[in-house]
């Protein structure tokens, strides 16, 4: 058997980091995605909103409790006394207000957060 040695010029070299370094930023974005579109789908809640305020220890940024003792940043601006109901592997979160009924899309939440960024 012989032992055949690959030799690489430099722009062979450059071309196979650069296609490593795309290759890489395509899996980045597919794992990113993914991980976004699961964490918007994948709890489920069913509670009333019994709470907002603001947290001096955080930036005084706005909290909302809920009534099964959740207690979380306020990404959608709920009111008190609001039913949330979210099934597991829905999209859709309904919001019960008075005598409404309000469907809150959380993948178009989170594609006008990122274009508000």
């Amino acid at each position: 058997m012989e032992n055949k040695i690959i030799k690489m010029n430099n722009s062979t070299k450059n071309i196979l980091i650069l296609f490593a370094l795309f290759i890489s930023v395509i899996i980045l974005i597919i794992s990113l995605t993914k991980t976004t579109k699961d964490s918007l789908t994948d709890y489920q809640m069913f509670a009333k909103v019994i709470n907002i305020y603001r947290d001096k220890n955080e930036h005084n940024f706005l909290f909302v409790k809920y009534s099964n003792g959740v207690v979380e940043l306020l990404d959608y601006p709920y009111k008190v006394g609001d039913s949330i109901s979210k099934k597991k592997g829905d999209s859709i979160e309904y919001i019960f207000r008075g005598n409404r009924i309000i469907q809150n899309n959380l993948f178009e939440q989170a594609r006008k957060e990122k274009t508000l960024r």
